[in-house]
């Protein structure tokens, strides 16, 4: 079975992120009761954040994306790493300020840069609470070594392929997860499968990558993400 980076796990939390900023800018947007000159600076900069987001999470996809073997990290490593990319987001959101404000004292541009301030300021505090989760000692072992849990969707999708444990199957659904984000047909994500898998003892197609199973992932998926932002709060 191909292995994944744990990368792509980093891909969802930054599209998490740029999902939940377009949905406050929507649900901005359409609060009658919010002034305008509350209202617009934070619509249009919660948008444009949110693509600076999208932006790092393709870079983060490409990273992998046609590899067969990559070395997965840690969940440690992996937090470090979201940490650094909220860090470098927040900086490059109060250089936007400073620019903003450093040419011009029209009040517009003087609410827009607040906004950008802000934003950083949120961001550097998720970048935080990343490093102090991952960043804590490790607790002693105990003597009996507890597997990872597994999510419902890979525990779903392994009923369907008996041959493939739900501890394997967790990195792909997390890679259909991410391309489906990004736009990507049930026969384009089949296409790359079959690319990547193989049956180990045969050399044959492996099921995973047949296109029913896919769409069958993929429907799990939209399960998942919908009753998610059914807990959404803006």
């Amino acid at each position: 079975m191909i292995r994944i980076s744990i990368d792509l796990q980093l891909v969802d939390r930054l599209h998490d992120l740029a999902d939940l900023l377009t949905t406050n800018a929507n649900v901005l947007a359409a609060n009658p009761v919010v002034p305008d000159a509350v209202k617009h600076p934070r619509v249009e900069v919660y948008a444009d954040v949110a693509e600076q987001v999208r932006v790092l999470a393709d870079a983060e996809l490409a990273r992998v994306e046609g590899v067969a073997l990559v070395v997965p990290l840690t969940e440690a490593e992996a937090g470090r790493q979201l940490a650094g990319r909220f860090e470098a987001l927040a900086a490059g959101l109060r250089a936007n300020a400073r620019r903003l404000t450093g040419f011009t004292a029209d009040p517009v541009m003087a609410g827009r840069a607040r906004v950008y301030r802000d934003v950083a300021a949120q961001l550097r505090m998720l970048a935080e609470v990343e490093r102090l989760q991952h960043d804590r000692p490790t607790p002693p072992a105990s003597p009996a070594r507890v597997p990872a849990p597994v999510s419902a969707v890979a525990l779903k999708a392994s009923v369907r392929v008996p041959s493939v444990r739900p501890a394997f199957m967790e990195p792909l659904v997390a890679a259909v997860a991410a391309r489906r984000r990004r736009g990507w047909s049930v026969a384009r994500i089949a296409l790359w499968l079959k690319g990547q898998l193989r049956d180990p003892q045969t050399e044959r197609m492996h099921p995973c990558a047949e296109r029913s199973f896919v769409s069958h992932v993929v429907r799990l998926v939209g399960q998942r993400r919908a009753a998610a932002r059914g807990l959404c709060v803006a």
